[in-house]
């Protein structure tokens, strides 16, 4: 059974491991190179100081077995500031068990009314920042589960809506 909780720094070094993981195995990731650990940090750091939360999935030892998070999308400029990007990914030992499935649905209860998780926030959004649009940006590898389609019927199945097909933007593997 696995259990949703705040990531704390403890975190980062299962969480850099999962990810080495879709970096060196899968395009599901355009990066090429293992990321560091200091950038996880970052990472984990500009998350809660936007205001937005990162979750992960343990078992009864703590081991991470998958993490969320949503980060501003084109934060920089304040017109976005409504709008987020989705991160996921689970051990590759624990795909397809349901820890995806849980971290997603805890993601968007939590945004959905931050009043109820005030544990999930290191500061609150203000309403005027509220999230009102979650972005999943993904790769279609023709190679995995369903043709590469499993992941976009994954979010389907979780309320989100295929809104566009960019062909041809990242290269890996030598494959397009």
């Amino acid at each position: 059974m696995a259990t949703l909780r705040p990531c704390c720094a403890d975190d980062i070094p299962a969480i850099a491991h999962i990810y080495e993981y879709y970096v060196l195995n899968t395009v599901l990731t355009f990066a090429h190179t293992p990321v560091p650990e200091d950038d996880f940090k970052r990472k984990w750091q500009e998350v809660l100081d936007e205001g937005c939360p990162y979750i992960v999935a343990v078992d009864d030892a703590q081991q991470v077995l998958g993490y969320t998070y949503v980060s501003g999308f084109r934060a920089q400029r304040r017109g976005y500031r409504h709008t987020v990007e989705l991160t996921l990914f689970c051990h590759p030992d624990h795909r397809a068990k349901g820890i995806g499935s849980l971290l997603l649905r805890k993601l968007l209860d939590v945004l959905g009314a931050p009043e109820r998780y005030p544990d999930f926030f290191a500061k609150p959004r203000g309403e005027d920042d509220k999230v009102r649009v979650i972005l999943s940006v993904m790769a279609v590898d023709n190679t995995q589960w369903k043709e590469g389609l499993g992941l976009r019927d994954f979010y389907v199945k979780h309320g989100f809506e295929e809104v566009g097909h960019l062909k041809n933007v990242g290269h890996k593997f030598d494959r397009w």
